[in-house]
């Protein structure tokens, strides 16, 4: 009797084995790190594109609306409105004249105005206000308060029309309350005081600071300048923001508006 030829079939070792489970979970644990990695840029990606549409809306809502102010020596067409708390102080909103055509005198009404405002009940908002129908006066140049009682109740009436324009403004805290970041600062040049001296005839007109250099013997135009700076973060929850410092992302703006006013 002849046997057929012998083809044993050897399988693998223990050793063998282990050897090639590790393999596969080392390679495993790459791939898994690797997707890990893809995912959180592409959440870093999204979160950043997401801030900067925020801040190019912000920023290109506010200067169109200032470079269009309407200015006069009653009111100089952009007014920080300021909050405090104890010895801080937040310049977190501002009133701008923006009439609607021409204005209809030489202080503006409330519905000639736009008001850009973090909200303060929820200070994370960065709102644009607006009331066509009150016909009332806005407060006084130097009473805060009145312009802080403004906001509140264009936000809180039925016939405002509030735009929010981004939720991500960063917020902290002071005492028991939240506070914008957002901070909006003025310079008028020449100031008041310059130009009272120069019409008491204490110092000459022509040696004024005129900002753009251009005056005579008998006029000068005057410039408002505005800077503006807030941070944005990925989360509208408030509770969040300070987790979230080190992802702020702070944003700067300016604008400036010229009149004339004579001697």
């Amino acid at each position: 009797m002849t046997n057929g030829p012998f083809n044993p079939k050897r399988g693998l070792s223990l050793a063998e084995l282990l050897v090639a489970s590790a393999v596969m979970g080392i390679i495993c644990l790459s791939f898994g790190t690797l997707a890990m990695s893809v995912q959180m840029a592409n959440e870093y990606s999204q979160e950043k594109n997401l801030v900067g549409q925020h801040a190019r809306v912000i920023l290109q809502r506010v200067e169109r609306t200032m470079q269009g102010a309407h200015a006069s020596e009653s009111f100089p067409g952009i007014l920080p409105i300021t909050y405090y708390y104890a010895s801080y102080d937040f310049p977190q909103a501002i009133a701008v004249w923006d009439p609607d055509g021409s204005p209809l005198g030489n202080y503006p009404q409330v519905n000639e105005l736009a008001i850009f405002a973090a909200d303060p009940e929820n200070p994370n908002r960065f709102v644009e206000i607006r009331n066509a129908s009150d016909t009332s006066s806005a407060p006084g140049l130097t009473d805060e308060a009145g312009w802080r009682t403004l906001v509140a109740n264009l936000i809180d009436s039925s016939d405002s029309e509030v735009v929010e324009i981004s939720d991500l403004i960063r917020a902290g805290k002071a005492g028991s309350n939240y506070y914008s970041t957002l901070r909006f600062q003025t310079r008028v040049v020449p100031s008041d005081a310059d130009i009272a001296a120069a019409r008491s005839g204490s110092v000459d007109w022509e040696d004024l600071n005129w900002a753009t250099s251009i005056y005579s013997s008998k006029a000068g135009i005057r410039q408002v300048w505005c800077h503006f700076e807030w941070q944005l973060v990925p989360s509208s929850n408030m509770d969040e923001h300070s987790r979230l410092q080190e992802q702020a992302v702070p944003f700067f703006g300016s604008s400036a508006i010229y009149y004339q006013v004579t001697k």
